[in-house]
């Protein structure tokens, strides 16, 4: 499989603290972005959450799921993942 890679940067007005706590209640994502269906922590390990996302495109539906742990976050200055399976992620 070849790696696919995709950056985005967008800028929003609002200090880090705020966008660092909006992402981080991960069951509320799916309210401001739209293309996560769900995002469901798993209750006997809390550093894992089950990811699912739907989209529509060329006339076809499309669904994902993934289940992923997070690594040690830096508060208000980096979160991230790896997905242990589903969509795989580097």
């Amino acid at each position: 499989m070849e790696w696919q890679e995709c950056t985005v940067k967008v800028e929003i007005d609002v200090p880090t603290s705020v966008a660092y706590k909006c992402y981080s209640d991960l069951e509320a994502i799916p309210q401001w972005m739209p293309i996560i269906s769900t995002v469901k922590i798993l209750e006997d390990q809390p550093d894992l959450s089950r990811w699912s996302l739907k989209y529509k495109a060329f006339g076809q539906d499309f669904e994902y799921s993934w289940l992923a742990r997070f690594m040690q976050p830096i508060p208000n200055q980096k979160m991230h993942w790896r997905s242990l399976e589903g969509v795989p992620n580097r």
